[in-house]
């Protein structure tokens, strides 16, 4: 495969196409992510997000102006404490804070960045290091009364809980995914956190193409080119740094918004060194690192923790002594066959992929298309009908792995399941663009062994991508049958008052210390109470919701996983839309084209 499956020009209508598809992909993963994992997980997406909008943050210094500023851990504590106190001491709303961290933060960075101004390189970075490491100590001083508004050594709590529930708007915000029933709270943090997180993304988007955005971009390649060129190289360091000291207070506001508690133990200098690594494995000066390397840094993270590895004499253990040896050797092999990022594999691939050719002021595409395409010797077709045949293989692979009670082992089949994900719509344009290129005439001899193969290919691909939209259906019934079951699963305490009966399941395990999920806690038939009731009869209230959450996914989809017809209904009309929208407008959109009779020239009657 020496040339690109497809090369579109921009603003084509495949390129349209493609980029509808994944933003299509990506709204249908936010919106299944609190459908889908359990609550914890929901909590460490949060978290993840949380740390999006804290590496972006870096990524202004860092990535985009060149600096080397390593404490930006602190500017996270800044906020967080803010929040915590306007919110405790000054009963202030969330929405209410976010003007005032914003401008607290972007204060401090402007402090703090005009001495900066003066050192560079390594001397930046040791300031900002001891900025980082002095300032968890700073936070207990009992002068000023910082001590009071910080809560000192222990922390300090935050009552007001953002949920569903507490914030006035219950039946309003009923309609988002996944806050209903046990997920509740978690998941409506989450949709709070992702609205945040898309919206800073944003702006930092339309600031870095903006005029202030280019010169900053100046600066970090050249700042003596930039000084030539007029750039006011003080003011322009000075106002990016507190920009990103702005939005580092900012995610601080967002932790504090998910956790409900801070202290000074959570914002060290380990955090810093943390927003550091998911800059570089994410991707240095991209948005897209930022993004990629909020979710390394999270889930990687917790993932080395949980793995185990025999190596005969020894057992390399997460728990163990050598826990930060597997998260390291991770980072050395990221280092070694990404030193680019993440973000550069993911673009490196997607250049495999797709060609975008840009267009001339006029319209038209830099290079001609037929200048770019293989002709005779194409294999695209080839590699196609490879794809079609790999993701479905790949599928049945990655459900016989589930079986396997490895967490590597389930790793790896979750990723051999979510490749038919992936390559089901690449199948279905590469065939779509072979199927025009035979008909224009560019692949000779071979075309009609190419049109053959296409068009399999494409039917192969356009059925995988009806198995992806029906599972994804389904995933959301389930979802939503767990969330119904879970809301009417409560129990009435001696008070009289109604209490979820999943919460207080989960709080009794942890109570007793019990590692396993809530239905192999009651399976044990535990004793004992929990908030006065008995921990076996809210097991027993609890039982349909939790056997309903904790069935295995199968791999049948028909009447599963809600066994109703509402289910079946969905599947069928999902696979029927699919196949034929597919196969009428992607796989034989040109047969109709070319079966219909050309125009007779104007005046060939009359001669006739």
């Amino acid at each position: 495969m020496s040339s690109p499956l497809l090369i579109v020009s921009r603003g084509s209508t495949q390129h349209r196409q493609w980029r509808f598809l994944s933003w299509g992909y990506a709204v249908a993963l936010a919106v299944l992510v609190p459908l889908v994992l359990q609550p914890f997980e929901i909590g460490k997406m949060n978290r993840a997000l949380v740390l999006m909008v804290a590496v972006l943050a870096v990524n202004l210094v860092v990535g985009f102006n060149g600096m080397l500023a390593l404490g930006h851990s602190a500017f996270m504590g800044i906020g967080a404490f803010v929040a915590a106190s306007m919110v405790q001491d000054e009963l202030w709303d969330y929405w209410m804070i976010i003007p005032v961290v914003l401008i607290v933060g972007f204060a401090i960075g402007i402090i703090v960045g005009l001495p900066a101004l003066r050192v560079k390189g390594l001397y930046l970075a040791l300031v900002t290091i001891a900025q980082a490491a002095v300032f968890p100590t700073l936070v207990n001083i009992d002068e000023l009364g910082i001590a009071r508004r910080t809560g000192g050594p222990n922390g300090r709590d935050v009552i007001e809980e953002v949920d569903r529930q507490e914030s006035g708007f219950s039946s309003f915000f009923e309609w988002l995914p996944g806050v209903d029933g046990a997920r509740g709270a978690n998941a409506y943090r989450y949709w709070i956190l992702l609205v945040m997180t898309v919206i800073v993304i944003a702006l930092v988007r339309n600031i870095m193409r903006s005029r202030p955005g280019r010169a900053v971009l100046a600066i970090r390649d050249s700042e003596a080119g930039a000084a030539v060129y007029g750039v006011n190289l003080p003011m322009y360091k000075t106002v990016n740094f507190a920009l990103s000291a702005s939005l580092g207070s900012l995610a601080g506001l967002m932790w504090c918004l998910d956790k409900g508690f801070v202290a000074g133990q959570d914002f060290t200098f380990l955090l810093a060194v943390d927003l550091i690594i998911g800059l570089v494995i994410g991707g240095v000066g991209t948005l897209q690192g930022s993004i990629f390397g909020g979710l390394f840094v999270v889930w990687v993270r917790d993932l080395t923790k949980r793995i185990s590895i025999p190596l005969g004499f020894y057992t390399l253990d997460g728990d163990g002594p050598l826990s930060a040896a597997i998260f390291g050797l991770i980072l050395i092999l990221f280092t070694f066959f990404a030193p680019g990022g993440i973000a550069s594999m993911v673009t490196a691939i997607q250049k495999r992929i797709i060609q975008v050719v840009p267009l001339t002021p006029s319209g038209d595409p830099i290079t001609p298309l037929e200048k770019l395409d293989p002709g005779p010797s194409s294999t695209r077709a080839t590699w196609a009908m490879r794809f079609a045949v790999a993701g479905p293989v790949l599928l049945v692979i990655g459900w016989v792995l589930m079986n396997v009670d490895n967490l590597i082992v389930g790793t790896l089949a979750f990723a051999l399941r979510f490749a038919i994900v992936v390559l089901a719509p690449i199948v279905v344009f590469v065939s779509m663009n072979e199927l025009r290129a035979v008909k224009a005439g560019l692949r000779g001899e071979n075309a009609d062994a190419v049109a053959s193969q296409a068009k399999m290919a494409g039917i192969i691909g356009v059925l995988s991508f009806a198995y992806v939209k029906t599972f994804a259906i389904n995933l959301a019934l389930r979802a939503h049958h767990v969330g119904h079951l879970a809301r009417e699963s409560v129990a009435v305490n001696p008070d009289g008052r109604t209490v979820p009966a999943i919460p207080l399941v989960n709080e009794a395990a942890k109570a007793k210390d019990f590692v396993g999920t809530s239905g192999e806690f009651c399976a044990t038939s535990p004793g004992g109470e929990i908030s006065d009731m008995s921990v076996a009869e809210v097991c027993n209230i609890a039982s349909d919701a939790i056997d309903a959450s904790e069935t295995p996914v199968g791999f049948w989809l028909i009447g599963w996983p809600t066994q109703s017809m509402l289910s079946l209904v969905l599947s069928v009309i999902a696979i029927v839309v699919t196949v034929v929208v597919g196969l009428r407008y992607f796989v034989f959109a040109d047969e109709k084209t070319e079966a219909a009779p050309e125009p007779e020239p104007e005046g060939a009657s009359a001669s006739a």
